[in-house]
């Protein structure tokens, strides 16, 4: 009978360990449930907060998209100057501004230089990505290649020449929370209008960059 006992109490204090290492591992696996649910809840949270934002950042937009100063290629996402759109206004095959269009030039850059100051005041937490892209007018017989390298460089140095010219003339887009790209797209790129006259231009593209995720 002793033997029996000692068996008896020897199963039930083993029984009693393996319910108590159960219970401690379910209440471990729960813990860690809880907490993935918290973090999977806090990252949805999050995230709706940013499309939230997004849209309306999209709205903000609208207000360049409707000026009258740009005209807004949907296709591309770029803004054009509308009073430069067609026109020649760097010295013929170099990089100054003619005198008499250094002055709209500015305007331009100063209505910019605005808009990206109001972005950042209504959106202390974004950044954004501005991008100066210059565009050449091929000739009426196309007689470049796209590809060419003449139109590459020249379209960037008259880029350049247009952010040249908006810096010397304290327009600074960087004191926001903004990066710069200068660009050249030559006879390439998007948006590219049938009459090739109109593609003597630069276009702008703002970009805003609302975290690592998106």
């Amino acid at each position: 009978m002793a033997a029996k006992k000692k068996s008896s109490d020897f199963f039930w204090v083993s029984f009693a360990d393996l319910m108590t290492s159960l219970f401690f591992i379910m209440l471990v696996l729960f813990v860690l449930t809880v907490v993935y649910l918290r973090v999977e809840q806090n990252k949805i949270i999050a995230e709706k907060e940013e499309l939230e934002k997004i849209v309306q950042l999209k709205e903000q937009f609208k207000a360049l998209q409707n000026d009258d100063d740009f005209h807004y290629l949907e296709e591309c996402k770029k803004y054009v100057a509308s009073s430069l759109m067609g026109i020649e206004i760097f010295e013929p095959n170099k990089t100054e501004i003619l005198p008499e269009y250094r002055e709209v030039t500015l305007e331009v850059g100063e209505k910019i230089e605005q808009f990206l100051n109001t972005l950042q005041e209504n959106n202390p937490d974004f950044s954004y990505l501005v991008i100066i892209e210059g565009n050449m007018g091929n000739s009426y017989d196309m007689k470049f290649s796209p590809d060419t390298k003449f139109g590459y460089t020249r379209s960037y140095d008259r880029a350049l020449a247009v952010y040249n010219l908006w810096t010397e003339n304290e327009i600074d887009f960087r004191k926001s929370n903004v990066e710069v790209l200068i660009a050249g797209s030559g006879f390439n790129g998007l948006c590219r209008e049938e009459d090739e006259e109109k593609n003597k231009r630069f276009s702008i593209q703002i970009i805003p960059k609302v975290s690592s995720r998106l």
